[in-house]
């Protein structure tokens, strides 16, 4: 066999030299490939991570515009939420008109004497537009505590809701709360606030003078509401 002189060439149809360049060569590829192997999955972890860290992107099909949206973590329901508790006013501050939709004459002008006796300002008693069928406490902004605390009074106690745009009366009268009273609270009991007193009435004969017993307060006339 003739070998090629160290360090020369080799041409077509030559062996590899017999002094070792050949497999030293080889092992330096080899750990060339998996140093190569190692860096790349160690890049890919990398990668990874920090895709899960960063906030997704989305592109919204035929727009073009990219869309950052950022992951919620935690517990979702478990939080705290800030909510605001209205605060009522003096009741000797708030006026409430209150308006008989009930078809009973007088209902108005009791609810009043219940309202009242808890210190509440009332504009003078009116009827509503139209008959209703359910009594409700309307409230100007500002003002839902007090109207609140105005249905709490009647029993039972109606719903409480803001001032609607088409009022059910001609005019508010410079009230804050609107009581609107149906069939359901038109005769209210004394234990929700009202007052009861004796009016005298005799009647007498040759030999005996006897009194009536006691009337209710807010018994209205007719033209009452």
């Amino acid at each position: 066999m003739v070998r090629c002189p160290k360090g020369a060439p080799m041409s077509k149809g030559q062996h590899a030299a017999g002094d070792g360049s050949f497999g030293r060569s080889a092992s330096g590829a080899m750990a060339r490939g998996v140093l190569l192997i190692v860096a790349a999955v160690v890049l890919g972890i990398v990668l990874l991570n920090a895709s899960d860290r960063s906030p997704a992107t989305s592109i919204s099909a035929g727009t073009g515009d990219a869309t950052e949206t950022t992951p919620v973590t935690g517990n979702t329901t478990g939080g705290t939420t800030e909510s605001t508790i209205p605060i009522a006013h003096d009741p000797a501050d708030v006026t409430v008109l209150v308006a008989n939709g009930s078809g009973v004459k007088g209902a108005a002008g009791k609810i009043a004497e219940v309202l009242n006796g808890s210190n509440f300002v009332t504009a003078t008693p009116v009827n509503t537009k139209a008959p209703v069928n359910t009594s409700t406490v309307y409230f100007a902004p500002g003002y839902e505590a007090d109207a609140r605390a105005v249905a709490a009074l009647l029993k039972p106690s109606p719903v409480v809701a803001p001032l609607p745009t088409a009022l059910p009366v001609a005019d508010l009268a410079g009230a804050q709360v609107l009581a609107v009273v149906a069939a359901d609270v038109a005769a209210p009991s004394s234990s929700s606030g009202g007052s009861t007193t004796t009016a005298p009435k005799s009647t007498s004969t040759s030999t005996t003078k006897r009194t009536s017993t006691s009337s209710t307060i807010g018994s209205a006339p007719t033209s009452t509401p």
